[in-house]
């Protein structure tokens, strides 16, 4: 019964991915950079959790430290996190949406497999059987179904690219998709590191904050955050407010990865992002345009279903 608990948290905590691109992607169509995006849900993130730790559990950030552990303890979650975020929009702009989706999934399925078989940064070790191995299958073949193939991505792909190049670019969003579950598990090091949940998620994102304000005054020498749009309208709060749902996001990973595994953690997280992107499209959410549920993807949320099967209960 308590797996089902877990498995459930994880669904709802998958959910909250794709509000937070919705408003971290609208947040970007006023901002210079996708840059300033990111570092206002990260700077957001930063406060709350501040707040938050020096009123339930101020050791955490402070005396509750092992500074023990390695340097990549504490940095290594941030670096991995934003370093997943400009890998997402370089392979956007190279590959097209569906085939940058695929090929970072499948790199997240396989490092969650090494990581769970060999125990990597102090994950419970659990030999992967000819179960989870077709449950792994099932699942990128799952995200694949749902990939719709447009015109834009296919001009990415065949305007006068070479085969070498493209397989270059593909290699390359394979390697990507290693972030999130190095994330999660390095994350999951730290929480032991600084024995508490809540100092962990702050300091990766108090790390990952630095890195982004670094990154921008490389390349614009300059911060500078939206506040109107281009008819000079003052942009919405709730704009601003995608690091809110980071925070969940970034918990809930510490939270399950010792529990379900980075594997069915990350199918699990995949099965939320599913749910809440249909009901997104569904109902136009976030001023997006509307997109009916078609039978493609209802087969897609089914083949998922049947891939975490397959992983936790065969």
């Amino acid at each position: 019964m308590q797996i089902i608990l877990y498995l459930i948290m994880g669904i709802i905590i998958g959910m909250f991915f794709p509000i937070q691109a919705s408003i971290s992607a609208r947040l970007s169509s006023y901002s210079k950079t996708p840059l300033t995006a990111s570092l206002i849900a990260f700077s957001l993130g930063t406060v709350i959790l501040l707040i938050i730790n020096l009123i339930v559990d101020p050791a955490g950030i402070t005396i509750g430290i092992d500074f023990s552990y390695p340097l990549y303890v504490f940095v290594g979650g941030a670096i991995t996190g934003v370093g997943f975020n400009l890998a997402n929009i370089i392979l956007f702009s190279k590959l097209g949406a569906s085939v940058t989706t695929l090929v970072t999934v499948t790199g997240q399925m396989i490092v969650g497999i090494l990581i769970d078989h060999f125990g990597w940064f102090g994950v419970p070790a659990n030999s992967i059987s000819i179960t989870t191995a077709l449950g792994v299958v099932i699942m990128i073949f799952a995200i694949s179904l749902a990939q719709t193939k447009k015109k834009k991505d296919s001009a990415i792909m065949s305007k006068g690219k070479k085969k070498d190049s493209k397989i270059t670019w593909i290699t390359l969003g394979i390697l990507a998709g290693f972030l999130p579950p190095l994330q999660t598990a390095i994350n999951g090091e730290l929480r032991v590191a600084t024995g508490s949940l809540l100092g962990a998620t702050f300091i990766s994102f108090f790390v990952g904050t630095i890195i982004l304000i670094t990154l921008i005054l490389i390349t614009q020498r300059h911060l500078e955050f939206p506040m109107y749009d281009t008819q000079k309208n003052r942009i919405p709060i709730w704009v601003y407010m995608g690091g809110i749902f980071g925070i969940f996001i970034l918990t809930g990973n510490i939270v399950l990865l010792p529990v379900l595994g980075s594997v069915l953690t990350t199918m699990i997280f995949l099965l939320g992002q599913m749910i809440m992107a249909l009901t997104i499209d569904q109902f136009g959410m976030f001023n997006l345009q509307k997109r009916k549920i078609d039978s493609r993807r209802i087969a897609t949320l089914v083949l998922m279903v049947i891939g975490i099967v397959f992983v936790k209960f065969l």
